[in-house]
C-alpha cells in the first residue's frame, strides 16, 4: 500500500502533511473517502475542497491555500493524477501463448512472447513482435508489421502491408488500411482508383473504437508518434497527422490533409481535403475547416444552440445576407460616385 510520500516521489510533487499517510485508491473529489486521493485541476471546482473527505488531494501550489489537509503540490495536477491512476490500475498484461483456434500463416514471424487469442487471423509474411496482444477476432493482413507491446482489442482489422508502431493501443472495431474514397467520374459512371499506399502508425498511438484510417492512394497515410484518436473518427487517404496531436470523436479528415504536431481537434469537426493545418492549432468542437490554417491559434465555427424562435430569425437573416450585401455595395458605389463628382466639381472651380 503506497504512502503519500511514495506517490509524491512517483510524480515529482511536494508533500503537504504526513508523508507516511497510506493511500488505497483514487476517487473523485466530491466522493473520495479517507483512504482515497483525489485531484483538482479545474478552478471552477475549487469550492468542493472545503467539503471533500479525501485523504489527500493533488493540486497546484496556487490552490494549496484553499485546502489545509494532506496534499501533493504539482504544477500539473491532471498529469500527476494520470500517473497515479496508472500506478493503481496498470493496464492488463497479455496472458501469453497462441489459442488453438487462431489461424497463423506459416511464414509469419511471431515472437514467442506475443499473445494470440481465439479466432485471430494473421496473414502471410506478417511480423508480430514481442509482447503484442491480439485479442479475439483480430484480423492482421499479409505483410503487416506490428511493433513490440502493441495491444489490439477484439475485432480490429489491419489490412495488408500496414505498419503499427510499438506500444500502440487500438480499440475494438477499428479498421486500419481500408481503401480511401477515391473514384474518377466518366460519363456519369464512377471508376474506382486502386489504393496502393499503406497506413503507417508511429509509437505510443491510441485509436478509439470503430475509427477508420484509410490507406494512401499512391503514398502512405501517416499517424505520428503519440497521437491519440477518439472513437468514430474517419481519417482519409494520404492524411498526415503530426506527433502528439489529439482528435476527439466523430471528427472527419478528408484526404491529403496535413494536420500539424501538438494540435487539438474537438468532437464532430469536419476538415476539408488538401489543406495544411499549423502545429499547435486548436479546433473547437463541431467546427468546419475548409481553408489552410497557417497560424497556430484557437479556431471555431458553427452557431451554438439558441431558443427556437431566435434561431429561426437568425437563419432568416442569414438567408438575406446576399441581398443585404448587394444593397450595401450599391450604396457604396453611389457614395463613391457622389464623392468623385464632388471632387470633379471642386477641381473645375
Amino acid at each position: 500500500m503506497p504512502t503519500l510520500g511514495d506517490l509524491a516521489t512517483l510524480v515529482g510533487a511536494e508533500v503537504q502533511g504526513d508523508p507516511c499517510y497510506a493511500i488505497t485508491a483514487v476517487a473523485p473529489l466530491a466522493s473520495a473517502g479517507p483512504g482515497d486521493i483525489a485531484f483538482l485541476s479545474d478552478g471552477r471546482l475549487r469550492h468542493l475542497l472545503a467539503e471533500s473527505k479525501a485523504g489527500a488531494v493533488i493540486l497546484s501550489p496556487g490552490d494549496a491555500q484553499h485546502f489545509p489537509g494532506r496534499a501533493l503540490h504539482t504544477a500539473n495536477p491532471y498529469a500527476a493524477y494520470a500517473r497515479i491512476m496508472q500506478y493503481f490500475y496498470p493496464a492488463a498484461r497479455a496472458p501469453g501463448g497462441v489459442h488453438h483456434s487462431a489461424q497463423i500463416a506459416r511464414d509469419v514471424q511471431l515472437d514467442p512472447a506475443a499473445c494470440i487469442d481465439a479466432y485471430v487471423v494473421v496473414g502471410a509474411g506478417a511480423v508480430i513482435e514481442a509482447d503484442v496482444w491480439l485479442e479475439a477476432g483480430v484480423f492482421v493482413g499479409a505483410e503487416v508489421h506490428i511493433g513490440r507491446g502493441t495491444h489490439l482489442y477484439p475485432g480490429v482489422k489491419i489490412y495488408a502491408r500496414c505498419e503499427i508502431g510499438p506500444r500502440c493501443v487500438i480499440h475494438a472495431g477499428a479498421v486500419i488500411g481500408g481503401d480511401g474514397f477515391g473514384f474518377a467520374e466518366e460519363n456519369g459512371v464512377y471508376l474506382k482508383i486502386p489504393h496502393i499506399g499503406r497506413v503507417r502508425i508511429g509509437a505510443d498511438v491510441e485509436i478509439g473504437a470503430n475509427s477508420c484510417i484509410d490507406r494512401g492512394a499512391l503514398e502512405d497515410t501517416y499517424i505520428g508518434d503519440g497521437v491519440k484518436i477518439d472513437n468514430l473518427v474517419q481519417i482519409g487517404h494520404n492524411v498526415v497527422v503530426g506527433a502528439h496531436t489529439v482528435i476527439a470523436g466523430q471528427t472527419g479528415i478528408a484526404g491529403s490533409t496535413r494536420l500539424g504536431r501538438h494540435c487539438r481537434v474537438g468532437g464532430q469537426v469536419g476538415i476539408n481535403g488538401h489543406i495544411d493545418i499549423a502545429d499547435h492549432t486548436a479546433i473547437a468542437g463541431r467546427s468546419s475547416v475548409v481553408h489552410h490554417v497557417r497560424q497556430a491559434g484557437v479556431y471555431s465555427s458553427v452557431l451554438p444552440a439558441q431558443e427556437n424562435r431566435r434561431w429561426r430569425r437568425t437563419v432568416a437573416r442569414i438567408d438575406d445576407l446576399d441581398g443585404l450585401f448587394r444593397r450595401v455595395k450599391r450604396l457604396e458605389q453611389a457614395a463613391g460616385q457622389g464623392i468623385q463628382a464632388s471632387r470633379e466639381h471642386t477641381d473645375s472651380d
